[in-house]
């Protein structure tokens, strides 16, 4: 038991640390600090031809937003889903390569032979990077409309509905349910890819990444306000750019307490995957008045609720086979 301890703890404390090295080195989580740089740029940039009468920093600081009892329960989710990413996901991701191999002995067994060099290798890098980005962003879509549209999984994906401000580290609240579920289809996409890319180009091919991440998907943050989708600035693209890629006020819109409003702009970077089915929303012309999930938001204010509350939940549906079928959101 000591020995396990031990080893528990070699796991829990880089898990605690885990976050701060992520806003520094990582650019897969959206709060990296180009992420915050570029954001704050962005939107005091946007509240100068807004021409607010409060200060910039005015909101940038608002205590509310950032003590309030929703904020704090993002931080402490922060805390233990990095801790639980430590724990459990890290032998997630050590089935990367295996899947991948495994694709790519499935393709050569068929007949798929392929390698490049030189000049067309680094061609063929980019297209693997930009394949990766579309492929996952197209899995986050699927996947966050599966979140919102299957009842039992709506359960869970509720804890990040429920919050009732939006601050940077909002994008990371998630039960661990929704975390594992996720990472696992996330994982496994990116393993096909790879394996099908190494099949056609050979295995000297690596994705261009900035930071540790895709650079697509660095260039969708910094361009587009990743990191504001969750914070006090409801920025709008305007139609046109909004047809393409989702805007932090598109991003408030799905999270707003309005009926009308669910279910909206469940897209990552670009809209084409709501486009398509039917989720797609502007923001020109909607306003958002408040966020959550409704008469429920209240149920979901401490620790206890947001981890336990969606078991509960979950088992009350499967008991009433008519609840399992009905969805809140």
């Amino acid at each position: 038991m000591p020995e396990f301890l031990s080893e528990l703890s070699l796991k829990v404390v880089p898990g605690l640390i885990l976050p701060i090295y992520d806003a520094l080195f990582s650019g897969s989580v959206r709060f990296f600090w180009l992420y915050f740089l570029t954001g704050l740029v962005m939107a005091a940039i946007w509240h100068r031809r807004q021409k607010q009468t409060d200060p910039f920093y005015a909101r940038l600081l608002d205590v509310q937003i950032w003590t309030s009892p929703s904020a704090r329960n993002d931080y402490f989710v922060l805390l233990i889903n990095s801790v639980f990413r430590i724990l459990l996901l890290s032998a997630l991701l050590s089935h990367l390569n295996v899947i991948a191999s495994w694709t790519t002995e499935f393709l050569r067994f068929v007949g798929v032979r392929g390698t490049q060099t030189g000049t067309n290798s680094l061609l063929a890098g980019l297209a693997l990077t930009l394949t990766l980005f579309i492929a996952r962003d197209a899995t986050r879509f699927y996947m966050h409309y599966m979140m919102h549209k299957i009842p039992a999984l709506w359960e869970f994906h509720k804890v990040h509905h429920s919050a009732e401000v939006l601050n940077f580290f909002t994008a990371e609240r998630f039960h661990p349910v929704e975390v594992l579920i996720s990472s696992t289809l996330m994982v496994t996409v990116t393993a096909l890819v790879n394996g099908i890319f190494i099949a056609l180009f050979g295995d000297h091919l690596t994705p261009l990444t900035v930071a540790g991440a895709n650079a697509f998907w660095v260039l969708g943050n910094v361009f587009f306000g990743g990191i504001l989708r969750h914070s006090p600035y409801p920025i709008s693209f305007g139609p046109v750019l909004e047809r393409w890629f989702i805007s932090p006020a598109m991003h408030h819109i799905h999270h707003s307490d309005k009926p009308e409003h669910f279910d909206r702009n469940m897209g990552g970077t670009l809209t084409i995957w709501d486009r398509m089915a039917g989720t797609h929303l502007i923001a020109a012309g909607q306003k958002v008045e408040g966020f959550g999930i409704g008469e429920e938001t209240p149920a979901f204010r401490s620790l206890s609720e947001i981890y336990f509350r969606p078991f509960i939940s979950l088992y009350q549906r499967l008991r009433n086979p008519d609840q399992l079928a009905s969805k809140g959101h």
